[in-house]
C-alpha cells in the first residue's frame, strides 16, 4: 500500500547528432521501426530498477529480446557467454562503470574480432562528457531520462537504419512537480508500463531518501554522491524538476566534498520528494493503478 509513503518519509540528446545540426534531430518513426527492423538481442547494463524497467519495456514493446546486467562486470561476463546485436551501457555503475566495461569489450574484440555496437546512457549532457563516451569506444549515446524516440533513433543509427529529420522539441516542465504527459510520451503511450514505473519509484524512493539522510548525518561525501545521483535519475524519469535540481546539488556537494550546507539541502529534498510522491499517488488513483 502506497498511501503511507508520504507519512513515513515525513517522519523519519543523443551522441549521434553532429555538430552544427541546428534545432532538429533525426527521429525514426515508430511504424518504420516495426516494419523494417528485425527483432534484436540486446544487453542492457543498468543498475537502477526504474531505468531498467523503462528501457526494457520500451525495447520489448518493439519485440526486442533484452538481457539485463546490473553492473559492468556482470555485462562483461554475460558477453562472454552470449552473442548480442547491441549493448546499451549505463555510464555510471558500481564496481565496473560503463567506460571501463566498454574499454575491456573493445580490448577483447582486438583478439576475437567483431564489433558489438554500444550505446551509452548518461545523465551528463555536457559536450565533454558526450565526447568522452564516443572516444572510449561507444558508438552513440542517449541522455537520461531515456526518451523513446531518442533511444530508437540511436539504435537505428548505429545499426545503419535510415532515419528521418524532425524538429527537436523542448522538454519543458522543469518547474512542475511531475509531468504526466512527458512520462506517457517517454513510455510510448504504454499505460501499463507508465503505472509500473510509478509503482517502482514509490517503492524505491523511501530507501534512497534514507540513504541520502544517512550520508548527510555521517558527512559521507562519497555515499552522498552515489545516493543523490540515484535519486536524480529516478526523479528525472518523471520530469520532476524540483527533486532533480536538489538531488543534483547534493550530488555535486558529495563529489566535491563541500558538505557545509547539506542539511539544508536534504530538508528541501525531503519536502520536494513528499510533493512528488503525493502527485504520483494521485495519478495512480486517477488512472486506476494499484496503490
Amino acid at each position: 500500500c502506497q498511501q503511507g509513503l508520504s507519512r513515513q518519509l515525513a517522519e523519519g540528446h543523443t551522441g549521434v547528432r553532429p555538430e552544427g545540426s541546428g534545432d532538429s534531430v533525426p527521429v525514426m518513426e515508430k511504424p518504420s521501426l516495426q516494419e523494417n527492423q528485425r527483432p534484436l538481442h540486446i544487453l542492457l547494463a543498468e543498475d537502477n530498477a526504474v531505468n531498467q524497467r523503462l528501457a526494457v519495456g520500451l525495447l520489448e514493446n518493439r519485440s526486442h529480446r533484452v538481457r539485463v546486467a546490473s553492473n559492468g562486470q556482470e555485462a562483461l561476463d554475460v558477453l562472454e557467454a552470449e552473442h548480442f546485436d547491441l549493448v546499451i551501457m549505463d555510464v555510471q555503475m558500481p564496481d565496473v562503470d560503463g567506460f571501463e566495461a566498454t574499454a575491456r569489450i573493445r580490448e577483447r574484440e582486438q583478439i576475437t574480432g567483431g564489433h558489438v555496437p554500444i550505446i551509452a546512457m548518461t545523465a551528463y549532457a555536457m559536450k565533454g562528457d558526450q565526447e568522452r563516451c564516443l572516444a572510449s569506444g561507444m558508438d552513440a549515446y542517449v541522455s537520461k531520462p531515456v526518451q523513446a524516440q531518442e533511444l530508437f533513433r540511436a539504435i537505428d543509427t548505429v545499426l545503419g537504419q535510415v532515419v528521418k529529420e524532425e524538429p527537436l522539441r523542448d522538454a519543458g516542465g522543469d518547474q512542475e512537480v511531475f509531468n504526466k504527459d512527458e512520462l506517457l510520451e517517454r513510455v510510448d503511450g504504454d499505460e501499463a508500463l507508465f503505472d509500473e514505473l510509478i509503482g517502482l519509484f514509490l517503492e524505491d524512493c523511501p530507501t534512497v531518501l534514507a540513504d541520502i539522510r544517512a550520508a548527510v548525518e555521517q558527512k559521507d561525501g562519497e555515499e552522498l554522491e552515489r545516493a543523490a545521483h540515484r535519486m536524480k535519475g529516478m526523479a528525472g524519469n518523471f520530469s520532476a524538476g524540483p527533486v532533480v535540481a536538489v538531488a543534483h546539488r547534493l550530488e555535486g556537494m558529495g563529489r566535491e566534498g563541500n558538505l557545509g550546507s547539506i542539511e539544508e539541502e536534504y530538508k528541501e529534498l525531503k519536502v520536494e520528494a513528499l510533493r512528488l510522491i503525493d502527485a504520483l499517488e494521485r495519478v495512480r488513483t486517477d488512472t486506476g493503478g494499484t496503490k
